[in-house]
């Protein structure tokens, strides 16, 4: 037998660890706990891995 669950959301930060529950967070709220990393190349560091390219 299948069952699936509808998830509890929640709005409170003292949730996130809990299973089951989703919190909902805004993109500076999840920015401001670390939920992103940028890990993009800059503009320059792009350019000069363009020159790495050999037979052209």
């Amino acid at each position: 037998m299948n069952h699936t669950f509808d998830p509890i959301i929640s709005l409170d930060y003292g949730n996130l660890e809990t299973p089951g529950v989703q919190v909902e967070l805004d993109p500076d709220e999840a920015e401001s706990l670390g939920a992103f990393e940028e890990i993009a190349l800059s503009e320059a560091d792009a350019w000069e891995a363009n020159t790495d390219i050999e037979g052209e």
